[in-house]
């Protein structure tokens, strides 16, 4: 898997089925976008790239709230390896990025340097400037430059739960780690454990 910076792209790559999002914990969710990438990916010839970027918007724009991470950067990587993703793409959250219209984003970034010929997103995710474009509005730029566009129904649990990067982080500091691990799809590690925590709980080893 190749890691690139797309602020340091000088050429763009060959034709891509691009996956949009943060994904902090690369949990289940996160899985069905890179399965549905990769399937349509196998059909049309094409690179599955994964873009994400360097920081979590959150974490950025409301420090204050202290959100911890679910996975660090070098996790992120050997998970994406381990799911086959044939790219990582990082975009530094810089001022001038976070500020970047939705449209400018979708131009500059997934159609000038990802070169994507295929964009899958949850139906809930949101980019651009102040969460500027939802799947509609990314649907219409799609059609307009010819990019098919695939939008993934959130995963949940046989509860009716949604899986989200925050309801993990809820079961781990309520010690519910049988539900994170449901919702990871796979065991929680003691560091992830712990920064959810505050070094409160340590991992189980039955689990």
């Amino acid at each position: 898997m190749r890691v690139i910076d797309t602020g340091e792209m000088q050429t763009r790559l060959p034709g891509s089925a691009v996956c949009l999002g943060y994904f902090d914990g690369v949990h289940r969710g996160h899985m069905a976008l890179i399965e549905a990438a990769r399937e349509i990916a196998d059909r049309e010839g094409l690179m599955v790239c994964v873009h994400a970027l360097d920081r979590s918007p959150a974490q950025v724009l409301h420090p204050e709230r202290n959100i911890p991470q679910l996975t660090l950067p070098e996790d992120k990587i050997r998970l994406f390896d381990a799911a086959q993703v044939d790219v990582l793409a990082i975009t530094p959250f810089i001022d001038r990025v976070r500020r970047l219209p939705g449209k400018v984003f979708f131009e500059e970034i997934l159609l000038g340097k990802l070169n994507a010929r295929v964009i899958v997103v949850g139906d809930d995710h949101r980019f651009g400037y102040r969460g500027d474009t939802g799947s509609e509005e990314l649907r219409r730029m799609c059609e307009d430059a010819h990019v098919e566009l695939r939008v993934v129904p959130r995963v949940r649990l046989a509860d009716g739960s949604v899986i989200s990067s925050s309801a993990i982080r809820a079961a781990l500091e309520q010690g519910d780690l049988e539900r994170a691990q449901e919702m990871l799809g796979r065991v929680p590690d003691a560091e992830m454990i712990r920064r959810c925590t505050g070094g409160q709980r340590e991992a189980v080893e039955t689990l």
